[in-house]
């Protein structure tokens, strides 16, 4: 009996490429230092709201870091190493770089630092999808920095492609870290004890699932079909893409909005009196 022909498979990585192990030395250095500071300052900014919040934010977005290997196969990213990779932990066969976890700091983590107190002060739809708008220039110039430096690639088929980086990929991300900073700011509106801070350890991930992987589902789903998905719908799926990853910003951007005005928050910083709850009339 002839064996069934095996189903398509997503294309293989390219395990030859050669590690710029230069840009590997400078990137360690670089963004571990810049880890370093950037705890500090969150030590400082926890000592003036004496609160463990700012502390627990930068810890959160290092420890979710590990969730990088899903974004690896759904995305087809692949850190170049040909035996000269620095490695920090290795997962579903993928090898992460030692400076990974910074990286999520100082992509991540300083966004929603710098940001938390801004938007738990008051904040309108429009400012935050405008730093959703600045936050896709910030990743797109990271990431195709990093890409040229010959640190990983993005292999396959892939839309949008700008000097070798999918550029829809940084509206995703952009998504993800505004959406965080928008949710950190609701836990800072709502936690009344300081064990209620722990829920970052959650949050981070769950919203990079949301907006990376929720929303990006029609292009990963297309990119993983077979080694040579059709580039046009590749193109029409990035848009469908960003369209949701956008959807899921302003959902969490809600979340912030509704408690905003509840507690009578305007968004010049300035208090008003909260609304009153509307109640329905009782049939009883």
């Amino acid at each position: 009996m002839p064996l069934a022909p095996p189903p398509p498979q997503p294309p293989a990585p390219p395990y030859g490429l050669e590690l710029n192990t230069t840009m590997q030395t400078v990137a360690t250095i670089v963004l571990w230092v810049g880890t370093a500071a950037l705890l500090v300052y969150a030590g400082k900014m926890a000592r003036e709201e004496r609160s463990i919040f700012p502390v627990a934010l930068v810890v959160a977005v290092a420890v979710g870091s590990i969730i990088e290997p899903l974004y690896d196969i759904a995305y087809h990213l692949h850190w170049l190493d040909n035996g000269e990779q620095w490695t920090l932990f290795t997962s579903f066969g993928l090898p992460q770089p030692v400076w990974v976890m910074p990286a999520y700091v100082m992509v991540f983590g300083l966004p929603a630092l710098l940001l938390y107190r801004a938007l738990s002060r008051g904040a309108t739809l429009r400012q935050i999808f405008t730093l959703g708008a600045l936050t896709a220039f910030t990743t797109a110039v990271f990431e195709i920095t990093a890409i040229n430096l010959d640190l990983y690639v993005y292999y396959g088929e892939s839309p949008w492609r700008v000097l070798d980086y999918p550029l829809f990929i940084a509206f995703m991300e952009a998504a993800q870290i505004t959406g965080f900073a928008v949710l950190a700011a609701v836990l800072k509106l709502r936690a009344t004890k300081e064990v209620h801070n722990l829920a970052l350890f959650a949050i981070f991930p769950c919203n990079f699932a949301f907006d990376v992987l929720g929303a990006g589902f029609p292009t990963l789903i297309l990119q993983n079909s077979s080694p040579d998905p059709n580039g046009f719908a590749l193109f029409l799926s990035a848009i469908a893409s960003v369209a949701l990853t956008a959807t899921a910003l302003w959902w969490s951007a809600q979340l912030l909005l509704t408690l905003q005005r509840r507690d009578g928050i305007t968004p010049t910083g300035t208090r008003t009196p909260p609304e009153t709850p509307v109640r329905e009339a009782s049939l009883v």
